[in-house]
């Protein structure tokens, strides 16, 4: 390690060298909660489409433009058109030869149609009762699942101490940049101290000492992911943990 008298280039090698020397393992949680994330995304704008086609499926042309005078879904019934999702199928041309009306009163159920389509509150949201689940629901109930644990692996006290030398040394780095080192007066000093602090740090092992912890952490983390490919461990997890995984959604998953 560069003494009290180092330069800006030593203390910058000493530090990449300590960044370098972040155990594997490190890299290993990060890629996991990235890809968690990356997985709830996906599952929840699964979830998002499946509960769009699902309103659309389910709702009738006659519970569209009910208050139009204009417009009448018997001529849609009767010509096989029955949902919103079957017009919106069919397009506008496609349910004006369909049903044989004009072209404004295809382009009023088109739009109709759409209004249903259109995101609400709680498309993104599982059926409060496993019972009431499709695939979807399972997906990102299980997404959620994995992406809290993930997070807490990550941000846990002994992982945390686990990557401090690596961390501190990342941000210590970046205080070496020319133009603070030109312009501040006292940014040798700063490098001196904090190059010294991290030292000690490192030499008193208290960052390895946290490494089997975060080790069986992981292993913890691992199996239960492998557990969660049971669809009935899943729902029974939700059955307690609903809450904060909802909260989860909300807040990492916008």
């Amino acid at each position: 390690m560069p003494g009290q008298n180092l330069d800006r280039n030593a203390a910058r090698q000493w530090l990449k060298l300590q960044i370098d020397k972040e155990p594997p393992i490190l890299k290993q949680i990060a890629a996991l909660h990235k890809e968690a994330r990356l997985n709830a995304f996906k599952a929840r704008d699964a979830k998002k489409k499946r509960s769009a086609q699902h309103r659309l499926s389910n709702t009738p042309v006659t519970a569209l433009l009910r208050k139009r005078s204009d417009v009448n879904p018997m001529m849609l019934l009767a010509a096989g058109v029955a949902t919103a999702d079957h017009i919106l199928e069919l397009g506008a041309s496609g349910l004006r030869a369909r049903a044989n009306i004009d072209a404004n009163a295809a382009a009023n159920w088109v739009n109709a149609a759409r209004d249903v389509k259109r995101a609400q509150p709680g498309d993104d949201v599982p059926a409060p009762s496993p019972s009431d689940w499709c695939e979807e629901d399972v997906t990102l109930v299980r997404s959620l699942l994995i992406l809290e644990s993930a997070g807490i692996l990550r941000y846990a006290p002994h992982t945390q101490g686990l990557s401090y030398a690596s961390d501190r040394a990342r941000a210590v780095l970046k205080g070496t940049n020319w133009l603070r080192w030109k312009f501040k007066a006292s940014a040798s000093d700063d490098l001196a101290a904090n190059v010294a602090e991290l030292s000690e740090w490192i030499s008193s092992g208290s960052g390895e000492a946290n490494r089997e912890q975060v080790e069986s952490h992981l292993t913890r983390h691992l199996t239960l992911v492998d557990g969660l490919r049971d669809p009935n461990e899943v729902a029974r997890l939700w059955g307690y943990k609903h809450e904060e995984l909802v909260t989860l959604l909300r807040e990492e998953i916008p």
